[in-house]
């Protein structure tokens, strides 16, 4: 305190009642800087920050100036975010004690994370062997349809909602696929975000990031799946699948409606069956477009189908063709993402 304003705080004691200083002399600083002294505090001064003086001038207590609701409300959300950060670091801490007490090494986690994915690719095997008896019923279903037009009769109303009826649920079936892949990254995902974490704790290295591997898995693995963004560019889309399954077909087109397109079944070893089926995705509402590839069930056949050159080229060709104008591949989560030719 320089000397001029001492003696002015002396001053000031001095001339008040002796009975009335104890405790309640204030000093205060106003918006223009100017300091006051008094043992009361005007109204218009009430909310700002004073100290309490005895009776010798020396500073018994501090009162900080009254908070703005301003003030009131940033301090209030700074305490829910650190209430909510120590609740998250709590969930950490107990999501990691699990996982520490559920594997003792990174094999653990891999072998379960592999015993989920079989589980759901034997549901995946279950709907390819239905979705070949549904297409081979399909197929026996048109050729009688057609039989009975070419006699010079007309097929019953029933006959044709049977049909409906199956190509409703080939439709279903390959929904179930795309449900099932869906399914098969988020444990790639999960279990992806376990191994980082656990060889985090573990202080072991780092591998590559099993999270884009994971995505990058379910990306190849739908790789027949095309996933229209805009009801035009679907319409356009749909006619370039057409166009695609009779290029690369061996086999003719045995039966062609308003949302399918499926050629007859294989005759020869070497011989390609596609189909390509427009369905809403139940999840985004969202238009896709499935192709369906499908091989003689003998040895040679399956080993066309699983790894046949011919095979992976229209696999891997089929989301291109129909490419071009804006349209997106189909993402793990059903939202779309940015297509590989961008």
């Amino acid at each position: 305190m320089s000397l001029k304003s001492l003696l002015a705080t002396l001053l000031v004691i001095i001339c008040l009642p002796m009975d009335g200083v104890a405790g309640k002399l204030y000093k205060w600083v106003d918006d223009e800087g100017h300091t006051h002294y008094s043992d009361k505090i005007p109204p218009s001064d009430a909310r700002r920050a004073r100290t309490h003086l005895d009776e010798r001038g020396v500073t018994v207590d501090k009162v900080d100036a009254a908070k703005t609701p301003e003030q009131i409300r940033q301090e209030a959300e700074e305490a829910r975010l650190r209430r909510e950060q120590e609740r998250l670091a709590e969930k950490q801490r107990a999501e990691d004690r699990v996982l520490l007490r559920t594997f003792r090494t990174t094999d653990d986690i891999e072998m379960a994370r592999d015993g989920q994915i079989q589980a759901v690719d034997t549901y995946i095997r279950v709907t390819q062997s239905n979705i070949k008896r549904l297409k081979n019923t399909l197929t026996e279903m048109q050729q009688n349809a057609a039989e009975i037009e070419l006699s010079g009769q007309a097929v019953s109303a029933s006959y044709l909602k049977d049909i409906d009826t199956k190509r409703l649920a080939l439709k279903e079936s390959y929904q179930s696929i795309v449900d099932r892949e869906r399914e098969k990254n988020r444990i790639r995902q999960s279990f992806a975000a376990d191994l980082k974490r656990f060889r985090e704790l573990k202080k072991l290295a780092q591998t590559n990031d099993p999270q884009q591997e994971a995505n990058q898995s379910f990306i190849d693995a739908l790789q027949n799946v095309y996933n229209c963004s805009q009801h035009d560019n679907c319409t356009q889309a749909w006619q370039k699948a057409k166009a695609y399954v009779r290029a690369n077909s061996t086999m003719q087109v045995n039966m062609e409606g308003e949302n399918i397109l499926m050629t007859s079944a294989p005759f020869e070893n070497d011989d390609i069956s596609i189909t390509v089926s427009r369905i809403q995705d139940k999840k985004t509402n969202q238009t896709l477009i499935f192709m369906d590839l499908q091989c003689k069930e003998t040895n040679q056949g399956a080993a066309l189908c699983a790894r046949g050159e011919k095979v992976l080229r229209i696999k891997k060709g089929f989301q291109g063709a129909l490419g071009g104008n804006g349209e997106t591949p189909l993402s793990p989560t059903g939202v779309e993402i940015a297509s590989p030719n961008e």
